[in-house]
């Protein structure tokens, strides 16, 4: 496994352990976006392309949510 692959994985555990300590969801989103930039990184190291791209895809959805994680929040909190 090389290095990218091992922080990815890395990331991925400290986004579920968040989940785990009640971190709110664009914490655990944002993780995971970076996580699935590292794995597009590897994957464009490694050669391999189709992985390159739906990690890229995957990342950018997880971006989203997590932007839209972060203003759903503070929307809540204007409310109140």
């Amino acid at each position: 496994m090389s290095t990218l692959s091992l922080a990815a994985i890395a990331i991925t555990l400290i986004a579920v352990a968040s989940l785990a300590l009640n971190l709110s969801d664009h914490w655990f989103c944002a993780l995971l976006a970076l996580a699935s930039l590292l794995g597009s990184m590897d994957a464009a190291v490694s050669g391999r392309r189709l992985w390159l791209i739906l990690l890229l895809i995957l990342a950018a959805g997880l971006s989203g949510a997590s932007v839209h994680a972060a203003y759903a929040t503070a929307r809540e909190r204007r409310w109140q």
